[in-house]
């Protein structure tokens, strides 16, 4: 089996709780992945909206550090951990540290996360202004330094803002579908096909909250209903796993990366084609990054 995650948490974990890479806590390690025949992993930086200006940036330092020891020399063919960034309040406001985000290798980078920054308005905002003069500039050395934007977490004035400005495809990481959860964190059909007929890719996470209204009834079906619909919306080259692995609380069935052949079998048994699976499971996203 092979897999391709576009957003985990596990940096933010190992950095804030001391942990080892190798941690029986953590849903990503090595060790857990190793049954994969391919293992490719979008390891995010986190910022929370509490962390601002130079601490963001120093926070961000830290967890490269963690990244370039202990991730980068594992990469060979079978597995290849790429650096991404949630939150564009890393760079403050300061479009010079984008070459610096280039040089460590970051692959995406999350406008805003829950709140608002200085680039734009998050998914939480009372005030859902968009992006701001300095996120629209942002937005395009993003793009110059081949750093792609990801609109998971973003409002939806903030995503119509950058599409309307972007000049690349653009992705979300980890978004379900707000058809089948009207939750503010989803993607509305149009902004799905936004992202499809633009070439962008699409992560299902596995959040309860994300995935069912009642998330306390939340369980691998509702997985398969998101996949399902996006399916319907022609999909089927977009659609990814984004799983938030050590970013949430997931689905007790499907809350570490050892737990993923289960999903496999679940889709199989649903009735999508084998070679359908295997392209949310690894190739869409292998097609786009590589």
């Amino acid at each position: 089996m092979r897999l391709f995650d576009l957003h985990c948490d596990t940096l933010y974990r190992i950095h804030t709780e001391n942990l080892s890479v190798q941690d029986s806590v953590l849903s990503i390690t090595p060790g857990k992945a190793d049954f994969l025949e391919k293992h490719y992993q979008l390891m995010a930086v986190w910022i929370p909206d509490s962390i601002r200006g130079q601490k963001a940036f120093e926070f961000f330092k830290n967890c490269f550090d963690i990244y370039k020891k202990f991730y980068l020399p594992l990469n060979n063919d079978k597995r290849k951990f790429f650096l991404t960034v949630e939150n564009g309040s890393l760079i403050g406001g300061d479009l010079s540290k984008i070459s610096f985000l280039k040089e460590c290798g970051v692959k995406a980078v999350t406008i805003v996360y829950n709140e608002d920054n200085e680039l734009g308005s998050g998914a939480f905002s009372k005030s859902h202004f968009g992006l701001t003069d300095i996120g629209k500039k942002a937005v395009a050395e993003f793009e110059n330094n081949n750093i792609f934007v990801d609109l998971s977490h973003s409002s939806q004035r903030t995503f119509y803002d950058v599409v309307s400005i972007s000049k690349q495809p653009i992705i979300a990481t980890h978004s379900n579908s707000y058809s089948i959860c009207p939750h503010k964190r989803n993607l509305t059909d149009e902004q799905f096909e936004i992202i499809r007929k633009r070439g962008g890719v699409v992560g299902v996470n596995f959040y309860p909250p994300f995935l069912n209204s009642d998330a306390a009834q939340a369980d691998i079906n509702d997985v398969i209903k998101h996949i399902y619909h996006f399916l319907s919306l022609g999909g089927e080259d977009t659609i990814c796993i984004g799983s938030d692995f050590d970013g949430c609380d997931a689905l007790k069935t499907l809350d570490a990366i050892d737990k993923m052949p289960y999903l496999y079998e679940m889709l199989i048994k649903s009735g999508i084609n084998e070679q359908v699976v295997q392209k949310i499971m690894y190739d869409n996203a292998h097609n786009f990054f590589t």
